[in-house]
């Protein structure tokens, strides 16, 4: 894995740690929109219901009650709405799934934009995809695999969206070989704070497109992706072995890791009495 996506998960990981101890009461409605302020641009979504909805995350630990939700049709929507909020001083967040924690997809006051609506698979190529940002990856899977293809890293949970984990970085149990899903992303489409519609990649504006990757929605929203893509396996051979202590199952990963024997590896410390190495091969004995 490129170590910079390591200092990331590692930073995240701590992030994750720190803010662990917030938490607030939940409502399930939400207060009627003020008239202060500049209007409103005539897509946004002002129901109750509609921001009520988009007041919680997955985690359930914080409520932000937002003023309203744009759900796009196309990038150009997004941009017309952060050209507004820039003018208006009005805060955006982006929301896929909405199955971030802590915050992260919510803003008090101000608009949500729920991506879930902008989400064609595009163009499927034999190494590469092209896939709007509200896709899930359930979705992208299923129709790569029916052309004998896959993304190289997907995550445990497949109803997740493409733009979202790209937003935090999406691990997954192959990242030991091919790194995060971020890692796997070959060009983007971004709208940025100031109402930009850009593509970018690692050749074509490196910049703002390792800003974004990981950058948790705050340099830009994706809009669309273009992903790296392999050969999908015909067949595994999955190998679950059980430890009775949390040493001999980290030294048995350093192990795997190290010799590079197989293409997937999770460990699960699940409880004191279930510890778990799972190791899918496509080709390789176990250990």
């Amino acid at each position: 894995m490129p170590s910079d996506r390591r200092m990331f998960l590692g930073a995240g990981l701590g992030v994750t740690a720190a803010l662990a101890s917030r938490t607030s009461g939940l409502t399930a409605s939400a207060q009627p929109v003020s008239s202060d302020g500049p209007p409103l641009p005539a897509d946004v979504r002002l129901e109750p219901e509609v921001r009520a909805a988009a007041a919680h995350d997955f985690g359930r630990l914080i409520q932000k009650q937002p003023r309203g939700v744009l759900r796009p049709a196309s990038s150009t929507d997004i941009a017309r709405l952060m050209r507004w909020a820039r003018g208006a001083d009005v805060k955006v967040a982006a929301r896929g799934q909405g199955h971030s924690i802590y915050g992260r997809s919510l803003v008090e006051d101000g608009i949500v934009v729920d991506t879930s609506a902008i989400n064609a698979i595009r163009d499927i190529k034999h190494d590469h995809v092209v896939v709007d940002a509200g896709a899930v990856w359930r979705d992208l899977l299923d129709a790569t695999l029916a052309q004998g293809l896959t993304p190289p890293v997907l995550t445990n949970y497949l109803s997740l969206s493409v733009g979202g984990t790209i937003a935090v970085g999406g691990i997954g149990a192959t990242s030991s070989r091919h790194g995060m899903q971020t890692d796997n992303v070959i060009a983007l489409d971004v709208v940025t704070g100031d109402g930009n519609e850009l593509s970018c990649s690692a050749t074509a504006d490196p910049d703002l497109f390792d800003s974004v990757r990981a950058g948790l929605g705050q340099c830009g929203i994706v809009t669309r992706a273009t992903l790296r893509l392999v050969r999908a396996p015909e067949r595994i051979r999955r190998f679950q072995l059980f430890y009775r202590d949390l040493p001999s199952l980290t030294a048995d990963q350093r192990r795997v890791l190290t010799e590079g024997r197989f293409d997937q590896l999770q460990g699960d410390h699940s409880s004191r009495w279930q510890r778990r190495l799972a190791v899918p091969a496509r080709r390789r004995n176990i250990l």
